[in-house]
């Protein structure tokens, strides 16, 4: 008589409630391949750098991720909330009326800090947006990405449209998309693809100028 085959929770699809053990073996293989991601790039990272920078098995990384693919969306969840949040208008600004060219300067200033901060993840999430054609999870993260802010931006344009502070003629989707990809493809050049990392004034005059340029845009003069 043939034995029966027994299952894991986990082969059998029934999830595994984490135990303290499990979340620090996961935490321990995301910072490793953090440091990696950010050392090596995506190509030339692999499933077993990341087990021996862990000092664990290639048994215990699968137990908590699929592939490479999956632990960099891990490594890369964290540090995009952390964008997304360093170009949000602050706290009334929205309500207030149209931006000043200091407040604008200054909210470019925080996303080109922050973008530096990660400068070598975000390089290698647009590597591997890149590298893996339309189906590519990494491809579908950076558009998402992307469209967060221009529909962020071209909420906040028609709302001041709305209030007649800019004028009717301007269409807010072709100004939000025009904005946010001057400013992404500032960071990604200026920033990312830096061979060294920029000194604060630098980035600093990198958001000033980014500024201005926006405050013209919107207010439409000197």
């Amino acid at each position: 008589m043939r034995a029966r085959e027994t299952r894991s929770p986990a082969e059998s699809g029934t999830p595994l409630r984490p135990t303290a053990k499990g979340r620090a073996m996961r935490e321990s293989l995301v910072n490793a391949a953090t440091e990696l991601f950010a050392e090596l790039g995506y190509e030339q990272t692999r499933v077993t750098d990341v087990v021996t920078r862990a000092n664990t098995s290639h048994g215990n990384f699968y137990r908590h991720f699929k592939d490479k693919d999956e632990i960099l969306l891990a490594v890369l969840e964290p540090l995009i909330k952390e964008v997304r949040g360093s170009s949000r208008a602050r706290t009334g600004a929205a309500k207030a009326g149209l931006p000043t060219e200091a407040e604008l300067c200054e909210r470019n200033i925080d996303f080109f800090r922050v973008y530096a901060k990660h400068r070598r993840l975000l390089r290698v999430m647009r590597e591997a947006a890149s590298r893996g054609g339309s189906a590519s999870s990494f491809l579908k993260l950076w558009l998402e990405q992307r469209e967060f802010f221009i529909t962020r931006t071209e909420r906040w344009l028609a709302g001041l449209q709305a209030r007649k502070l800019i004028s009717p003629a301007i269409s807010t989707r072709m100004l939000a998309e025009a904005l946010g990809s001057m400013t992404e493809q500032l960071a990604y050049v200026s920033i990312g693809l830096a061979p060294r990392k920029k000194p604060l004034k630098e980035i600093e005059e990198l958001g000033r100028t980014c500024g201005r340029i926006w405050y013209l845009a919107i207010a439409g003069k000197e």
